[in-house]
């Protein structure tokens, strides 16, 4: 049941809905509005208070330390419940980050014995969110090391959809990390196709059709990268299907038509090629939002850079 609602726990629930979209473009005004409002956090609003905080100051202002004085501050005197208790894990993974293997064992621990009968798979949970974690700091390298011996104990606990989430994102984020190398290994490769199938799969437990969409997507851009131009196309065509039958994601259904086109210039079809690309811009020049129409840009210029068209 919902406790008394008053105009600061409403002003901290509207910063809650709207962060996500604000972190990007200023995270240091985003996180001073977090830190001045971590007073008026009830059991509710815990969880995704400590998400966003955890995203804004920690992965993209990088101040790990500042992070775990406000998660001290904010935890301070409660009890994980298995609603809450993943806001332990994810203040295990600030610890860790800032360097405090106390806090981070305390906060682990009360994690664990909130989660009961699903230790396992609680454990787990926060092992993949350290390796996000990671890969969000620029350490791919552990991230990948962390991620691979994860992976292999998934088989052995029950199944929970919040791991599922939890693995789905980390498979997402490693991958995605290594497609934008500048250089990557045979190795690296492996990994790479290995993480975005997992992401795939494990979307298709815990997601709705936009994860299963943008998982098709990575798994296209992935396939064209590592040699395999008729699975890409493959890929980014059922990509597309399932837009066509959902909904309108007039962005998603542009970058689509650029994977497209590099699978038509690797196979070697250059009229393919310019009518996919004519196809996304045709989509791209409705669009109003000039975020959108920026981001665009960009991985179109990336993508004409790899054919010259």
């Amino acid at each position: 049941m919902r406790g008394i609602v008053t105009a600061e726990t409403e002003q901290l629930e509207s910063l809650l809905r709207d962060g996500w979209q604000r972190h990007a473009e200023g995270a240091e005004p985003l996180a001073s509005e977090l830190e001045s409002a971590s007073a008026q956090v009830t059991p509710d609003t815990l969880a995704p208070f400590i998400h966003l905080s955890t995203h804004t100051i920690g992965e993209h202002l990088g101040d790990w330390t500042r992070l775990l004085r406000l998660g001290k501050r904010v935890v301070d005197g409660r009890t994980p419940t298995r609603e809450t208790a993943k806001a332990w894990g994810r203040l295990y993974v600030v610890a860790v980050l800032a360097g405090d293997s106390v806090q981070a064992a305390e906060w682990e621990l009360a994690y664990l014995t909130a989660a009961g009968d699903e230790f396992g798979a609680a454990l787990l949970d926060m092992r993949f969110m350290l390796a996000s974690a990671l890969i969000a700091s620029n350490r791919t390298r552990e991230a990948a090391l962390l991620y691979r011996g994860a992976l292999d104990l998934v088989g052995q606990v029950r199944q929970s959809l919040v791991l599922d989430r939890t693995i789905a994102i980390a498979s997402n984020n490693l991958s995605w990390e290594l497609y934008e190398m500048l250089t990557r290994t045979v190795e690296d490769d492996l990994l790479m196709k290995s993480s975005a199938e997992t992401s795939y799969t494990f979307w298709l437990r815990c997601g709705d059709w936009i994860n299963k969409e943008r998982a098709l997507h990575l798994k296209a851009v992935v396939a064209n990268a590592t040699g395999d131009p008729t699975s890409g196309l493959e890929n980014a065509n059922a990509a597309l299907a399932i837009i066509e039958a959902n909904g309108d994601r007039p962005l998603d259904a542009a970058r689509l038509h650029l994977a497209r086109a590099v699978s038509f210039a690797a196979i070697g079809d250059d009229s393919a090629r310019a009518k996919a690309v004519g196809d996304a811009d045709a989509i791209v020049a409705r669009l109003a939002d000039t975020k959108l129409i920026t981001k665009f840009a960009t991985e179109r210029a990336r993508v004409s850079r790899l054919f010259r068209g």
